[in-house]
């Protein structure tokens, strides 16, 4: 059975890595969760940085299809927890959501902010996305690059081929350390 994890707004801002990670959990790598509180960051982070994207078509093209595609993603009845998390303020909302459904991680770049007490007494890890995917590489090399294939082959405008595809994972933040890596899986 995959670990379930919990996917930070943060995570699921950049499109690459969004497409990398929900990618990732077609193939079983791991079941991801989030909140609609999660899922609405990421929308009012996306629309303030592109006010050339319409809401409406956002949501019927990215929330949607997460939505369809992850059914069982959505966390609800977690928000009774809020108050007794010991992270971040900010970010508590998160980690109720953690707790909630006995998630393996939080994937977060702000792992500063889910410094917990009772994260570590639960043994709810927080990894960012190239502690993730570099632990994948390291496990099992052919999901990841089973997930770089699929991506490239939904890439039409423009088309991009596995080695394009892993060029754009290595731009996304932190992603430098395993460039190595990640060519070998298409090379």
């Amino acid at each position: 059975m995959a670990p379930v994890y919990v996917l930070d707004a943060c995570v699921l801002y950049p499109v690459v890595l969004r497409d990398l990670l929900l990618t990732l959990a077609t193939l079983d790598a791991f079941e991801p969760r989030w909140t609609d509180a999660i899922i609405d960051e990421m929308t009012r982070n996306v629309l303030a940085d592109r006010p050339d994207i319409e809401p409406a078509q956002f949501d019927a093209r990215s929330v949607s299809a997460m939505r369809r595609a992850f059914p069982t993603a959505a966390v609800e009845g977690y928000e009774h927890l809020i108050g007794d998390m010991d992270n971040h303020p900010k970010d508590r909302h998160v980690a109720a959501a953690a707790v909630h459904v006995g998630a393996a991680a939080v994937v977060t770049y702000n792992v500063r902010d889910f410094d917990s007490e009772l994260f570590r007494r639960r043994g709810i890890a927080i990894v960012t996305p190239p502690e993730l995917v570099g632990q994948l590489v390291a496990d099992d090399p052919s999901v990841v690059s089973l997930a770089v294939g699929a991506m490239a082959a939904r890439k039409r405008r423009p088309p991009m081929s596995p080695v394009e595809v892993v060029v754009a994972i290595i731009r996304q933040q932190g992603f430098g350390a395993l460039e190595d890596s990640l060519h070998d899986l298409v090379d």
